[in-house]
């Protein structure tokens, strides 16, 4: 017997960590590009963080530990290009954070270079150390698409006057059907 789920989605909470000047015109692109419900997260020393929402105004900025940034977080992402900009300290702060709390580190570099000087070196053997997963795209528009399909995808305000529509036996083999796999 198979239960209905009482969630029919889920959105992840993201945090984004624009790693220097590169991160932080990347930021600006994803935000003009609609990305939605994103925290984007600086650097405000000793442990702290400076937080707003990607579409949140400059000024709308507030402090946190980022103790706490990672404990309400699912994932944290650190966006660059230029791996020269890349803050190593920072970046072992935000891993010690996601590690205590069990949150997903997450690198993403866009069209990467100056990774053959020596201080791009040392930045990119303290991402490979420190994160979980690194990926390395072409194009912020690549990088903002990766970022929106992690956090559960685009959402369109929901319709007050439609409920969503439970799962039933009919819904189920009409799902079986179309995906060919049968229920177990």
């Amino acid at each position: 017997m198979t239960s209905t789920p009482t969630r029919l989605s889920y959105e992840a909470r993201i945090l984004v960590a624009p790693l220097g000047a590169s991160g932080n015109a990347m930021v600006q692109a994803m935000a003009a590009g609609n990305l939605t419900n994103i925290r984007i997260v600086a650097d405000a020393g000793q442990s702290a963080a400076s937080v707003r929402d990607i579409q949140g105004a400059v000024g709308t900025e507030f402090t946190e530990t980022m103790a706490d940034l990672a404990a309400s977080a699912d994932m944290m992402i650190l966006l660059g290009s230029d791996l020269t900009e890349v803050p190593s300290a920072f970046v072992a702060t935000v891993a010690r954070a996601a590690r205590a709390n069990g949150v997903l580190l997450a690198g993403i570099l866009v069209d990467q270079h100056n990774w053959e000087s020596a201080r791009g070196a040392y930045a990119m053997a303290v991402l490979r150390r420190e994160l979980d997963m690194l990926v390395s795209v072409r194009e912020i528009g690549l990088a903002t698409a990766f970022i929106d399909v992690l956090k559960g995808g685009h959402r369109k305000p929901a319709d007050a006057g439609t409920a969503p529509r439970a799962a039933t036996p009919a819904t189920n083999a009409e799902i079986e059907n179309s995906t060919g796999r049968g229920t177990v």
